[in-house]
């Protein structure tokens, strides 16, 4: 069987095999269905809608009871229209995928890009978007590195309150806090990781490419994008929750942090 160049290099910019191999507290990863971690949904609910003239799919996972979807599809495909059409084409796959708890302990995320996204029901660029805990502390370290300082600043600008102890730094988030972290950064951020990786042309060049170069580019894709769309008065909007949309689409309006006391746009 010949190899697929697409399938080989599916992992190109995400985290590098074996990291934490001596920890038995682990996410478990097995390949016996061939799928990463994030590919495994449990029963997703299929949406279609078109951005930009182009038909994408997003996969919906139900969520746990103190988890929820701070974005809502609306909300998404209004950032993704605000951004140009050639830096999204090729992209057309989201995914509002519920972590595993020991995801959130280990590693918790916002969201991630996927190169070549495979699941039983569509394979291709997909942008990974978490569920969150909302209204839940957690406790960074004092001793920052500038990476990690840089972040704290960022989460302050976009709603979260920070809190300086005499050993731990607390950050408390919102519903609100949360939905503009993912919404009006993290989403243009690893659209710009996919604006880098076609700029460049070659997927080997891209895989040697050292990852803060990556980050750099993206982070400046993403302000770029919030700068412009600030001065414009297009962000941040409500949340765009239409009724009639949950109920087309067969999504269970409690998955979503906007519900709670939530008003219908039309």
């Amino acid at each position: 069987m010949m190899n697929n160049p697409t399938r080989r290099n599916r992992n190109i910019g995400t985290s590098k095999q074996g990291r934490g191999k001596q920890n038995k507290f682990r996410i478990a990863d097995p390949w016996w269905d061939g799928k990463v971690f994030y590919e495994r949904l449990h029963h997703p609910v299929t949406v279609s809608r078109t951005i930009h003239d182009a038909p994408w799919t997003f996969l919906v996972e139900p969520v746990l009871s103190d988890f929820a979807h701070v974005c809502t599809i609306d909300d998404i495909c209004k950032v993704l229209h605000l951004l140009p059409a050639d830096d999204v084409a090729g992209i057309n796959i989201v995914v509002l995928r519920q972590p595993k708890r020991k995801e959130i302990i280990l590693n918790r995320v916002w969201g991630r890009l996927v190169y070549y996204y495979e699941s039983d029901l569509i394979q291709g660029p997909a942008i990974i978007l978490e569920a969150q805990t909302i209204r839940k502390h957690n406790k960074w370290p004092k001793s920052l590195k500038p990476e990690a300082a840089r972040e704290l600043e960022q989460l302050a600008q976009d709603g979260h309150q920070i809190r300086y102890g005499r050993k731990h730094i607390e950050i408390i988030s919102s519903y609100a806090s949360c939905r503009a972290t993912q919404l009006y950064r993290t989403l243009p951020h690893e659209v710009g990781h996919y604006v880098d990786y076609h700029r460049i042309k070659n997927p080997v060049a891209y895989e040697s490419k050292p990852d803060q170069e990556k980050e750099i580019f993206a982070h400046r894709y993403a302000e770029g994008f919030t700068e412009q769309a600030l001065r414009e008065g297009r962000i941040p909007f409500e949340s765009i929750v239409i009724r009639e949309n949950f109920e087309r689409d067969n999504l269970d309006i409690g998955w979503f942090a906007a519900a709670d006391g939530f008003e219908s746009k039309t």
